[in-house]
């Protein structure tokens, strides 16, 4: 499930493969340079504006997808690899009386973000559980993030978004539960 596209050309879909070295492709991704931190900003905002965003019951804007934005570090001389950054905005989960008065695409979105929430989630539980298997391929979500969760020279960080109001203690809880993890992942 779930629909994969560039934000930054045209929101053309795309697919997520993996190569004959296990390495993760998103076929036909376009990627920009920039040449400085505006250049950088402008990129990441026309991402921003082209994200769907619908109300909730929770919320008046609520994104209906996760946001990956990877940022490929190259020698400036000869263009080698020297390291990538991803960063991810991840759509808030939603329950079930969250979504009550959705019409049928909305509920699909939930369903759709839920589901690569709990894949990563899984993953998550698999590094904090020292576990040989990282179930990666659970979700598009969690193949594009494959090499956080698989590489030893990856370093994981979270910054969690909480809500302070009491109808939502159980997703403060949770979310805090999941960044502790990250937080020790070795």
């Amino acid at each position: 499930g779930g629909r994969i596209q560039d934000l930054l050309n045209n929101r053309n879909r795309l697919k997520v493969l993996e190569d004959g070295k296990g390495e993760v492709v998103v076929a036909g991704l376009e990627e920009f340079e920039a040449s400085g931190p505006r250049d950088f900003l402008s990129l990441v905002e026309r991402g921003q504006q082209n994200r769907t965003t619908h109300a909730t019951e929770a919320n008046d804007v609520s994104s209906r997808s996760h946001a990956i934005c990877q940022i490929l570090f190259r020698d400036k001389f000869n263009g080698k690899f020297k390291g990538k950054l991803s960063l991810v905005d991840l759509a808030g989960s939603e329950r079930g009386s969250d979504t009550k008065s959705h019409n049928r695409q909305r509920r699909t979105e939930s369903s759709e973000i839920n589901t690569s929430l709990l894949a990563l989630k899984e993953c998550i539980r698999a590094i904090d559980g020292d576990s040989k298997h990282i179930p990666y391929r659970q979700s598009k979500l969690t193949l594009i993030l494959k090499d956080c969760f698989v590489s030893r020279s990856a370093r994981t960080a979270m910054i969690a978004t909480l809500s302070p109001g009491s109808n939502s203690t159980d997703h403060t809880v949770n979310t805090l539960r999941y960044a502790d993890r990250i937080k020790e992942k070795k």
